[in-house]
């Protein structure tokens, strides 16, 4: 097997000059041209140093010298937009090359380009194409990670007594356990380990522990304390074994996949299907690996199984193996040769280590921080494979300018970032602040804004700690649970409604009062059923205000009652939405709130509605991928994604005129001129977060079962000849777990560094909210201090001064802007000084006077018709088919309505219209209603009655032709959105049924307006279906009436749109 390829005829200088006009450094060339064509070849590439623009001439000086046909060719990386990024770079370079002398003259003029595809696409598309040869469905759904969380939040809470009967005596929340389950379930996916995998590990320890005496040459086998612990421990992870086997098999049964199944049924059909092996070499005889580091054990597995000993073209940096909790493995890169070659003395290995991006200060700090990552750990079993390499800079490189600060507290530190990004970030040039996880990340953007910087915080872990995301999140916990007191208690207490905490008080002693007056059978079944708090619910007794009871008994100020009977309606007419789609929803929340009003009139922010837009697109991803996706689920998924580092990489890049705010995972792969890394201080980084016993903590895989263990620090439990040894034992494991996690913050700590192209700020402070004593410096800052040759002489005292007074912050703001409350206190002065002067003046005077004040009244005149033209309405392009009736019957309400949207009169109770649509919904599938009503019924039976008079109707037993089905009829210039409950086959053709939770028509009056919707029903689906009009009925459904209702008219199309054309015509003049 040759080491260097044979009849080369364009060298790698030639074929990158008919790209570009520059030349290739020494080390490119060797690793374009010297690496093997038939065999692997493994290139360790430092931080930006050109990994990708190496990849894209590889392909072509292949195809150049005919060694391979472009689409002979796989390119794989990890991310959609890195793989964009690369596949049009190489196939625009290809153009260049068909153009050129340097295209072979065999190859076809109309080529066909290189598969480009990341990690997992790759996987998927080879696990569906053989995915019956292995026993599963083609058509597998893909299940995100917020549908991967509800599923199994449903496992759990439905069969988890079943699965294991010890689940009820572990200490901790449904929230917890789930994610937990998603954890071990990823990483026995990952390492292709099984739930009895894990049972004897685990048993294994337990066995040891068990025929332990607690001193040598004793017989005495109780237990100590801290053993009873551990074990306690160990048998918490076979129930979450047991429960995350649970889950991923109810993914089968359902149909599903995630990412980690794509690619563990991809390796298993490589496996074990030839004809896929076969296949994938046939079709692909040069394969090339961007990020190897970041690749898990199971990808390894799955190329190794597919293009062992073939031209494997591997690109890589251990300095930045930094995604080891999602299952990548730092060791891929070392294990390589080994992995790919039956001759791994022969895989030849190249570097790159001209940085194109960093000052040469920041590569000499780079490479600095970087030394311990160059020495083994204690605990390696051997010595480094890999050829370690220090970062150069490149040929004229500044030295850049870095600078360390270490301040007295946080909002101190917060401060000197501002002021530094105020400095330096202007709209030529690109900054970012980089954290190591998303805590803070409010205070930091705040001190921002406030220095007059355009902010844009990245991720939703950040945008969950913004003062108008919290407000909607926490009506969100309102509307959907009445055990959410914390959070009505921040709406009510802040600046929409500003109530005292007495009145609060009030409302608490009401709860309870209510509490102690329900009826005794209903008082019991409550007590059965909820926490004790719950059954005396502020939300609940908020809800009942909006009833004007009798709170003669309690001490509530006047201002207080009327501000909390404004809440309680305003919350009703939020929960009347709920019948929305969850996208819909929460947006009208966000309007009911005013929300985009408050964030509108902040006079310092350039892109005001940029939090709340962006939280709709989390709203909105998450919609479109859970099959069921609720206002409780979603609210689930996020205190879940709040915890998971996991939904922190989102895809950003970098803007000019900005200061982005993210995480350093986010970070990777990309630059800004300006960085400042702040946080540095010991504990948050290098963090001390989830640090210490390894697998001896819940949620993790044990070790003997990774596929990367040789790699891991070793649990040697079996040495033990006592307690007191075995815990030695577990001590000297947690020391080296420290050990190993503290390098895995070390490489984090590189990639922060590696960012900037001009200047680097990394900053920390002593003091935080909440602590009683002070941080120390983080060893990462002290070292890089020190090789700058700074120091720290700041003192943090014995007092935190966070706690010395409260924080406040004005939220809303003033709603004409910062400047509106001084102007108008001016103003009025002013006026009372004139009023003052006018008493002693003159005739003459008082006519000068009086001339100004006409003048004035004109000023103020054409003002207001300048206002008034600001609210001139414009009919809506879409309306909703409920709302068709409103144009014609009410136009003055709608009117105000269209100047600010507010949803209609709600129902009296609280959950009874939520709680009958979600049965509906889970049971039938038959309800997308946007006008949700619910009748008044006392709602301990209101739920019964519906359930029973819909399950007795005759449409229970029926199967509709369609269910929820939207069509959108146009008519001139606007286009009515009409969603049809359902759709049923009769004898003479179809009937289309509208349910309906409210009163039927109380009149004639009210009848003929409700058959509008209707109408409108029967017109779109005629026009939809070509079915005639007369094959078409319509009726209602009032579920809570049982009772059936067919409009004795509904008018035909021309009818209905020649009285649509007056509306509008009525509408335009009163616009006007």
């Amino acid at each position: 097997m040759s080491d260097s390829p044979r009849g080369i005829k364009w060298s790698a200088q030639q074929v990158y000059q008919v790209v570009k006009p520059f030349s290739l450094t020494e080390e490119q060339a060797s690793a374009v041209e010297l690496a093997s064509t038939t065999s692997p070849s493994l290139i360790v590439a430092g931080a930006g140093s050109g990994k990708t623009e190496l990849m894209s001439v590889r392909v072509l000086w292949l195809v150049a010298n005919g060694f391979a046909r472009p689409d002979q060719i796989l390119g794989l990386t990890f991310t959609r937009k890195a793989a964009s990024e690369l596949s049009k770079r190489i196939f625009e370079s290809l153009l260049k090359l068909r153009d050129s002398e340097l295209w072979p003259e065999d190859l076809e003029y109309d080529f066909a380009p290189p598969t480009i595809s990341t990690y997992n696409a790759y996987a998927n598309n080879l696990f569906r194409d053989f995915a019956l040869a292995i026993g599963h469905e083609p058509e597998a759904a893909l299940l995100t990670e917020g549908a991967a969380f509800a599923l199994a939040r449903e496992v759990l809470l439905a069969h988890g007594g079943d699965i294991d009967d010890r689940l009820a005596e572990l200490d901790k929340t449904p929230d917890a356990m789930v994610e937990l389950i998603l954890s071990l379930a990823q990483s026995m996916n990952d390492n292709l380990a099984s739930a009895d995998d894990v049972g004897v590990e685990i048993s294994s320890v337990i066995n040891k522990l068990a025929g332990l005496p607690k001193k040598a040459g004793s017989s005495d086998l109780s237990r100590f304390a801290y053993i009873d612990e551990i074990a306690s421990k160990l048998g918490t992870n076979q129930i979450l074994a047991k429960l995350s086997q649970a889950f991923i098999e109810e993914k089968q049964k359902l149909g599903f996949v995630d990412y980690s199944d794509q690619v563990a049924l991809a390796e298993l059909a490589a496996r074990t299907v030839p004809s896929a092996k076969e296949r994938e070499r046939h079709s692909f005889s040069q394969i090339l690996l961007d990020e190897y580091q970041d690749t898990s054990f199971l990808q390894a597995r799955l190329l190794r199984g597919l293009f062992a000993d073939s031209a494997v073209y591997a690109v890589g940096d251990p300095n930045q193996s930094i995604y080891g909790w999602r299952g990548a493995s730092s060791s891929n890169l070392e294990d390589f040769a080994g992995d790919f070659s039956t001759e791994p003395a022969s895989v030849r290995q190249f570097s790159l280590s001209t940085s194109w991006r960093n000052p040469a200060g920041v590569l000499g700090l780079a490479n600095h921080l970087a030394i311990p990552l160059a020495q083994a750990p204690s605990f390696a079993k051997q010595p480094s494979k890999l050829e370690v390499i220090s970062l150069t800079p490149r040929p004229g490189a500044v030295t850049g300018d870095i600078q360390v600060e270490f301040c007295l507290d946080l909002h101190a530190e917060a401060s000197a970032l501002a002021a530094w990004f105020k400095q330096h970030a202007n709209a030529q040039n690109t900054s970012a602040l980089l954290l190591r996880s998303r805590s803070n990340m409010a205070v930091f953007a705040d001190a921002m804004t406030q220095a007059g910087l355009e902010v844009e915080v990245v991720g939703l872990g950040g945008l969950l700690e913004l003062p108008e995301i919290v407000d909607l999140v926490s009506a969100l916990r309102v509307i959907n649970s009445t055990d959410s007191g914390s959070a009505l208690i921040r709406l009510l207490a802040g600046p929409r409604w500003r109530i005292g905490v007495k009145d609060i008080q009030q409302l608490s002693a009401y709860a309870h009062y209510r509490a102690k007056t329900f009826d005794a059978e209903l008082a019991s079944r409550l007590r059965a059923s909820v926490a004790a708090e719950d059954s005396s619910s502020i939300v609940d007794a908020l809800d009942s205000i909006a009833d004007s009871p009798d709170l003669s008994r309690f001490e509530f100020s006047d201002a207080g009652v009327t501000r909390l009977k404004d809440a309680a309606e305003l919350f009703r007419k939020m929960r009347r939405q709920v019948g929305l789609g969850l996208v819909e929803f929460v947006r009208s929340v966000e309007q009911e709130l005013w929300l985009d009003i408050e964030v509108m009139a902040n006079p310092v922010l350039r892109h005001p509605m940029a939090n709340l837009n962006a939280f709709a697109q989390i709203v909105a991803n998450y919609a479109a991928s859970n099959h069921r996706p609720t206002l409780g689920s979603f609210i689930s998924w996020l205190d879940f994604a709040d915890q998971r580092e996991r939904f922190e990489v989102p895809t950003v890049a970098p803007e000019q005129g900005v200061v982005q705010i993210l995480t350093i995972h986010s970070a990777k792969g990309l630059e800004w001129n300006n960085v400042a890394v702040a946080n540095l201080s010991e504990g948050d980084f290098p963090s001390d977060r989830g640090a210490s016993t390894g697998w001896a903590n819940p949620g993790v895989l044990p070790y003997p079962l990774r596929g990367d263990r040789e790699s891991l620090p070793v649990w040697n439990f079996k040495a033990a000849t006592t307690q007191p040894e075995f815990r030695d034992t577990l001590d000297d494991f947690k020391r080296q777990a420290r050990e190993h996690k503290l390098r895995e913050e070390l490489r984090l700590m590189y990639v922060a560094v590696t960012r900037p192209k001009d200047r680097l700020l990394m900053t920390g402070s002593f003091w935080k909210p909440g602590i009683k004593s002070p941080k120390q410096i983080s060893s990462f800052l002290l070292n890089a201090a020190e090789y700058l040759g700074a120091s720290f002489d700041l003192q943090p005292g014995e007092l935190n001064p966070l706690e010395a007074h409260s924080a406040t912050a004005q939220w809303p703001l003033e709603p004409l802007g910062a400047e509106y409350r001084k102007t108008l206190e001016l103003a009025s002065k002013k006026f009372a000084e004139t009023q003052q002067k006018q008493q002693g003046s003159t005739l003459s005077q008082r006519r000068e006077q009086e001339a100004i004040a006409n003048q004035i009244e004109l000023l103020l005149a054409e003002a207001q018709q300048r206002v008034d033209r600001q609210f001139e309405l414009e009919l809506p392009v879409r309306i909703a088919a409920s709302r068709f009736k409103d144009f014609v019957g009410d136009l003055d309400s709608l009117a105000a309505r269209l100047l600010r949207p507010m949803p209609q009169q709600p129902f009296s109770q609280t959950r009874t219209g939520t709680l009958f649509h979600s049965w509906l919904e889970q049971n039938y599938a038959l309800i997308e209603d946007d006008e949700f009503e619910t009748a008044e019924l006392d709602q301990e039976s209101a739920i019964q009655t519906l359930k029973q008079n819909f399950e007795g109707s005759r449409w229970a037993g029926l199967t509709p032709v369609s269910v929820e089905q939207e069509i959108q009829l146009t008519r001139g210039a606007h286009t009515f959105i009409c969603k049809l409950d359902a759709v049923f086959a009769t004898d003479s053709g179809v009937e289309i049924v509208d349910w309906k939770t409210g009163r039927p028509p109380v009149d004639e009056r009210d009848e003929e307006l409700k058959a509008l919707q209707l109408a409108l029903y029967r017109a779109a689906y005629s026009a939809f279906s070509g079915r005639p009009i007369s094959e078409i009925s319509a009726s209602f459904y009032f579920v809570a009436e049982d009772l059936e209702l067919k409009p004795k008219k509904l008018l035909e199309p021309d009818e209905l749109f020649n009285l649509w054309d007056s509306a509008v015509e009525t509408f335009s003049s009163s616009a006007s």
